[in-house]
């Protein structure tokens, strides 16, 4: 016990210097508020000029909003987020709106000026990819894919790769998958000669996400999942559904956590992470071997018609080229195996599946305009059912679901961060509705946000902004010349390189559904109750969505009638 009585005179030996060590670290704790305090005085020299809210933590991002209570100044979760989408923008009569937050030393600002959006989005060499935030940080955990890695030559090497694999044949391949699931759908829900669609947005989410676990992975999904007991391993089909459903606490916990809390919900999700990333290296190196065995033979290998089997053929390829090239030397080319599997884990079916959803309301809220595209449909394909031959010419099917995400828009925010001091182009207008074009000078570092709801709802570019018109869509002397329209930049997608790279698979589905769907049923609202109004039927529908890591259809329903 020597060394016990020891320690009190070695701790007299030290008092003398306690009042120095209380001075620095008083000193430390000055120097950190002062620089604290100036940064944010700097911040809101930064924003004078604009609207601004203030908050000591960062509350703006989507999925973790929902969810924490509004706390003025500390919490102002209403500052960020309105419904309307449009009104937060409208009362201060500014397209431009600045937030500063104590705990961020960086000056945030919001726009729902599409045109400014396009500018963002579009000058490369002034906005970076904010690959720094929670949200691509997490995603990595599964790999770094796409979405994710930073913007130059990373952002090339992964792009290079992924829309190589977006070919003719993966989009042939989703209109088929995406026909013959419908029929699924009508089958399981007994719903083939006409009926009542219960929970519109639980199908069309299980609908896409049966199509991309085919086309993705080649796996066929079941519309009912099997279920594993407790401690045994789960198929393939098990884990991607939990995954997809629980995707919010896979990004945010870290897996080692979700081994450890003891809860059952939890440990399962974990396990389903494990064992679904392990399915995806499996799926992967199966699909290498498979390939090698093919050269071996001598026979020249088809890109296989999954994602994931494309993926792997196309680094493949990518390796075979750089052996043969004088300058093989690079350390990298196309993709690492986890990167793939990032890319893999990536694909997203959520934004689709849920502006299908809205699209079937919209449809039933607007029979014209389902007359309209049956008209259309019957116009190309005659008495033929769809097929992916006509998917060029059914430009209406697909305007009536780009409208239906302009008004619902899924992807509520997009933002970049400004790589140097930029001039930041938004407007303001008066009482009377006159427009006054400024600028702004936005600093290095700071965040630009797009608010993509309410860019595509803003009045002064969208005419008649609230009313459901998907011809707007539709530009050209030929209504099917081009399915952008030239006037109004949409934002939904992005815009410039970082343009959701799965923009066309996205629009193949839709076509595939609204005219698989049209070409044999009609679609009307079930009222909850009887001699319940239209505008009531409407708010059920559409104002009952909630937002989530993406905006998320409430609890309604849809009739489908058959076509005689």
């Amino acid at each position: 016990m020597t060394w016990f009585h020891n320690i009190p005179a070695v701790f007299l030996e030290y008092q003398k210097y306690v009042p120095h060590l209380w001075g620095l670290g008083g000193g430390v704790l000055a120097y950190y508020l002062l620089s604290g305090l100036f940064s944010y005085l700097s911040i809101l020299r930064q924003v004078r000029g604009l609207p601004v809210k203030h908050s000591f933590f960062p509350s703006y991002e989507q999925g973790l909003r929902a969810r924490v209570p509004h706390i003025p100044y500390i919490l102002p979760i209403k500052d960020y987020y309105s419904r309307p989408e449009w009104d937060r923008f409208e009362k201060p009569r500014s397209d431009l709106l600045a937030y500063t937050c104590a705990t961020q030393h960086r000056a945030i600002y919001w726009t729902a000026n599409p045109y400014t959006a396009q500018h963002v989005f579009t000058k490369t060499s002034t906005f970076a990819k904010a690959e720094f935030m929670p949200r691509y940080t997490s995603s990595a955990k599964f790999g770094m894919q796409i979405i994710s890695v930073a913007d130059g030559a990373e952002h090339k090497r992964h792009k290079s790769v992924v829309r190589g694999c977006f070919g003719e044949e993966i989009f042939k391949k989703a209109w088929e998958e995406m026909d013959a699931t419908v029929d699924l759908m009508l089958e399981q829900e007994d719903m083939v000669n006409g009926g009542v669609m219960k929970d519109v947005g639980a199908s069309t989410i299980k609908v896409t996400y049966i199509v991309i676990g085919k086309v993705g992975f080649g796996h066929t999904i079941p519309w009912v999942t099997p279920r594993s007991k407790s401690g045994e391993k789960m198929s393939f089909v098990e884990s991607y559904e939990i995954i997809d459903r629980t995707v919010l606490y896979q990004f945010m916990l870290p897996g080692w956590l979700m081994r450890i809390i003891p809860t059952k919900e939890l440990r399962r999700m974990g396990q389903a992470q494990r064992e679904f990333i392990g399915y995806c290296y499996e799926m992967a190196r199966n699909k290498r071997a498979e390939l090698a065995t093919l050269k071996e033979a001598g026979e020249k290998s088809k890109p296989p018609t999954d994602l994931l089997g494309a993926m792997v053929h196309a680094q493949v390829v990518a390796e075979e080229e750089a052996r043969q090239s004088p300058e093989s030397s690079a350390p990298l080319v196309g993709l690492k195996e986890d990167e793939v599997i990032g890319n893999m884990c990536e694909a997203g079916h959520e934004t689709t599946g849920h502006t299908l959803a809205f699209t079937l309301a919209q449809l039933a809220l607007h029979p014209a305009w389902q007359d309209e595209c049956y008209k259309e449909i019957k116009e190309v394909c005659g008495d033929e059912a769809p097929s992916y031959r006509d998917v060029h010419k059914l430009a209406l099917c697909l305007a009536v679901g780009l409208e239906a995400m302009r008004l619902t828009d899924i992807v509520r925010q997009l933002f970049k961060v400004a790589k140097e001091d930029t001039m930041l182009p938004y407007t303001t207008w008066n009482e009377a509705g006159e427009v006054i074009n400024h600028e702004h000078l936005v600093k290095a570092g700071s965040l630009v946000y797009v608010d993509t709801p309410a860019s595509q709802l803003n009045p002064f570019h969208w005419t008649d902004a609230n009313t459901f018109n998907p011809r707007r869509h539709l530009s050209g002397d030929d209504a099917r010349a081009s399915l952008n329209n030239a006037q109004t930049p949409f934002v939904a997608f992005s815009m410039g390189p970082r343009q959701c790279i799965g923009r066309r698979f996205a629009e193949v589905e839709m076509i595939a559904f609204v005219a698989s769907v049209l070409s044999r049923y009609t679609i009307h609202p079930v009222p909850a109750y009887e001699g319940e109004s239209m505008q009531s039927i409407k708010a059920r529908m559409l104002d009952s969505a909630v937002e989530d890591l993406t905006m998320t259809p409430g609890l309604f329903s849809v009739r489908f009638e058959k076509r005689v």
